[in-house]
């Protein structure tokens, strides 16, 4: 997999150049290759969409270059993620997006912090992969009483895997609704065969 990242040379504040850095660690570590205005390489002469699966773009400071590659690559039908730290205001170029119908699925605008930068880049990577956002947010709530054993057996499972109960739970029944062949053949039936 290989994606373009694109930010302003040059950052003004140090902890961009930090996030820069976690950017680029965190496609390397997962196996994503890299190409960037950032960082040169021999064989990056030439800017192609069609060698690329997506464009990260991190937005602290607006550059001209950034609308042409997002224009580019969701005319290619690539996704867009564009990152504004945490208390940015939104372009108004970009506001046309974000309530496009066209482009909601591929076209993603997330403002970060230092905890949350890398769910955001998780999330890029399933649109890549699967075509669509497959960690939701929450929102219907459910209320479960669990025995005392059944309990323990959580809380122990969750220290382990050092998650929350309730993250533990969801990332249960998604495994179960990933892996039932029944449950994701009854999704690919037509409605009116139901």
């Amino acid at each position: 997999m290989k994606v373009y990242f694109y930010s302003k040379p040059e950052p003004e504040k140090e902890s961009q150049a930090e996030n820069h850095l976690k950017i680029f660690e965190f496609f390397r570590e997962n196996g994503v290759d890299v190409v960037s205005n950032l960082r040169k390489r021999p064989d990056d002469d030439e800017l192609s969409f069609e060698k690329m699966e997506g464009l990260v773009v991190e937005g602290s400071k607006s550059a001209p270059e950034a609308g042409y590659l997002i224009a580019t690559a969701l005319s290619q039908e690539k996704p867009v993620l564009y990152l504004l730290p945490k208390g940015s205001i939104i372009p108004d170029q970009l506001r046309l997006l974000i309530n496009n119908k066209k482009f909601k699925k591929i076209f993603l605008l997330d403002f970060y912090g230092q905890k949350t930068l890398n769910n955001f880049l998780i999330d890029f990577i399933d649109i890549i992969e699967t075509g669509e956002l497959r960690r939701q947010v929450p929102t219907i709530k459910f209320t479960l009483r669990f025995t005392p054993r059944a309990d323990r057996y959580m809380t122990w499972l969750s220290r382990k895997k050092n998650i929350s109960k309730a993250d533990l739970l969801r990332k249960m029944i998604d495994e179960d609704i990933k892996n039932d062949e029944e449950y994701q053949g009854h999704l690919r039936r037509p409605r009116n065969e139901e």
